[in-house]
């Protein structure tokens, strides 16, 4: 499942940076095409603009020989209006030609021509209102200067020409490169969609079918759990009999046998009531851990402060019986089983009375904090982001070493041996884990033999 997961990943991230190249690929065909098509446009107006001073400077020509042949002050007016024309189209050349560039030099000798053509002209029409009929030479400088001005005006529209047929051929190469580029695209797209459709539809089909399969095996799982809590019960029930007769007819043994001086025999007969008062609490012990694998109470908001507090005051006798200390500081509020929580408590704090040191008070401190997921030995990625209450219960007893972490939290399993002068079944501990497993928490264990022992209880912030 885990590798199938990673394929898919793979797979999508490979589509994903091919689809981008060739997406960033295309812009920037696209963008170069616009920057061309921009020149282009940009040559057309030279060239527009071009053709108009061509074109002015011949009107304008016709117009000073008619007025020479007519007098006619109308054909003034028309030239003065077409050299202002020529005049704006020569600073719109300045504005679009780069500086520096050969053609600006040009454009510079092209003013200059056409300045001396306009003075030429002012001349000839000044000399010819002076003598009547008398053809001035300066219309014949003025026709030499057109003439200037005119090869000036080719030489600019000869190289912008073929500047507009580069830019015309680059524009019509990279419009060819980008509808390619747009096909592969496509192309890329739509084969990578129709792999990841097969790869994301067989996924689904597996999962449905690993669904399918969990679903029975959740059902096995059920009944097996609820034939196992009933066989609990039922054994619990069976043996609690026998064990009751035992008891029973013990201390009655125990009665008839009090004139009896023989200490072996009574001796034998308080063993045997000590080991149906043990079996009795074992049974009990896993009633109460197989009763809180399947757990239907709801959560209610739970002051864990106001929770210890009575546990406290509850095993007041026993606090005072070890001359023990409990500090206890601000707990906070969470969403629980109320009766769960006692018990998770009480046993935490049955053992560190349980395992103190002879010659030192048990001191026990409740703390609280905050936490983050990561902060968590062991967690699980998807919950290492969320934040957890941190209830830390530490004593100052017997403590353990570390290597028995994980053992303490099984049922039945203890670090003393059977002899130990400290008291207990080995299944207190498993219960707190169930505990904390039924409110999708954790609980940390720390032991510094001879120094004690630390319990980090971790529940969710709901």
């Amino acid at each position: 499942m885990r590798r199938r997961f990673w394929f898919l990943v793979i797979a999508f991230s490979v589509s994903f940076i091919t689809v981008t190249g060739l997406s960033f690929y295309y812009l920037k065909q696209f963008t170069t095409i616009t920057e061309y098509t921009g020149k282009v446009d940009e040559s057309n107006s030279i060239i527009t603009e071009l053709y108009k001073i061509r074109d002015a400077l011949n009107v304008c020509d016709i117009n000073e020989y008619s007025y020479m042949l007519t007098l006619d002050s109308s054909h003034i007016d028309s030239v003065n209006n077409y050299y202002r024309s020529i005049y704006h189209s020569l600073v719109r050349l300045g504005e679009l030609y780069p500086e520096e560039s050969p053609q600006q030099k040009t454009l510079l000798m092209l003013r200059s021509a056409l300045l001396m053509r306009m003075d030429n002209y002012r001349n000839n029409i000044a000399r010819y209102d002076t003598a009547v009929n008398a053809l001035p030479i300066h219309y014949y400088y003025g026709r030499n200067r057109r003439t200037e001005c005119l090869k000036y005006i080719d030489i600019m529209l000869h190289r912008e020409s073929s500047t507009l047929n580069e830019y015309a051929l680059g524009r019509v190469y990279f419009q060819h490169i980008t509808a390619s580029t747009l096909k592969y695209i496509l192309l890329v797209f739509c084969i990578i969609t129709i792999i990841l459709f097969i790869l994301v539809i067989d996924e689904l089909r597996k999962r449905i079918k690993s669904q399918e399969e969990l679903q029975t095996q959740l059902i096995d799982l059920e009944n097996s759990h609820s034939e196992l809590q009933q066989i609990a019960f039922a054994a619990s029930h069976n043996l609690q009999e026998p064990l009751r007769k035992m008891k029973i007819f013990g201390d009655r043994l125990l009665w008839l046998q009090k004139e009896n001086t023989d200490e072996d025999a009574w001796d034998c007969i308080i063993r045997i009531n000590a080991a149906a008062d043990q079996v009795k609490g074992l049974i009990s012990e896993l009633v109460s851990l197989t009763s809180l694998v399947n757990d239907n109470q709801q959560k209610t908001d739970i002051d864990l402060g106001e929770l210890v507090d009575s546990i406290v005051k509850e095993i007041q006798p026993k606090i005072k019986k070890y001359g023990a200390t409990i500090r206890e500081e601000a707990l906070p509020g969470i969403k629980g089983y109320k009766t769960q929580l006692e018990i998770l408590f009480r046993n935490l704090l049955d053992n560190s009375l349980k395992f103190s040191q002879e010659s030192i008070p048990p001191l026990v401190i409740i703390s609280a904090g905050m936490a983050h997921g990561h902060e968590i030995p062991g967690i699980s990625l998807e919950l290492s982001g969320k934040k957890y209450h941190c209830i830390t219960v530490s004593d100052n007893g017997i403590g353990f070493e570390n290597k028995y972490i994980n053992k303490i939290f099984l049922a039945f399993q203890r670090l003393q041996d059977g002899n130990s002068i400290h008291e207990g079944r080995g299944i207190g501990l498993a219960i707190c884990k169930r505990i904390m497993v039924n409110h999708s928490g954790f609980i940390i264990a720390h032991g510094d033999k001879g120094n004690g022992a630390t319990f980090k209880l971790y529940f969710p912030v709901e």
